[in-house]
């Protein structure tokens, strides 16, 4: 690729991934399979329900909201720190982390992942929608067998940690 890339505010490609919508700024494709950058807007309560690894780094660029991001050390005890629109938050590959909308209003941040590893994660997990400020509703909860598909995909990409491990 020799050519720059734009992508217009309010543009690009919308993901529903469980309840948050996810836009792709700059895909692999853009960027020299190098970055996948994202817009993610959480809602209230939204996000990672569990700890998770993954060999790629990431970097949260919050900015409206109020977020708590957890992370892990080897001994598997919890710590939380509370960060908002302003912040920035370094992952390093294999690091134990999540973050959470502890807000009382959708928050929003935009994460740079290097290698984009996680834009086929969304593609295989995610619902493609039009509208980013009108999401779905949330459907049913999701059956056994769903459940099941879901953790194979997860399974691909990340690692989770359990939580009865997690120490407080």
């Amino acid at each position: 690729m020799d050519t720059i890339h734009v992508t217009r505010a309010n543009k690009g490609e919308h993901w529903l991934v469980v309840t948050d919508v996810t836009t792709i700024k700059a895909s692999a494709r853009d960027t020299s399979a190098e970055l996948l950058v994202l817009e993610v807007t959480v809602p209230p309560g939204g996000g990672p329900r569990v700890l998770h690894r993954h060999e790629y780094s990431e970097v949260l660029l919050f900015k409206e909201g109020v977020f708590e991001v957890s992370t892990s050390n080897e001994g598997f005890e919890l710590s939380a720190l509370e960060v908002g629109a302003g912040d920035t938050v370094s992952i390093p590959a294999m690091a134990w982390h999540n973050f959470k909308n502890v807000g009382a209003r959708p928050g929003r941040f935009i994460a740079v992942h290097s290698p984009p590893v996680m834009e086929g994660f969304m593609h295989e997990i995610g619902h493609q929608i039009d509208d980013p400020h009108n999401p779905p509703e949330p459907g049913p909860p999701p059956s056994e067998e769903q459940i099941r598909r879901m953790m194979g995909i997860i399974g691909k990409y990340m690692e989770v940690l359990p939580p009865e491990k997690v120490r407080s």
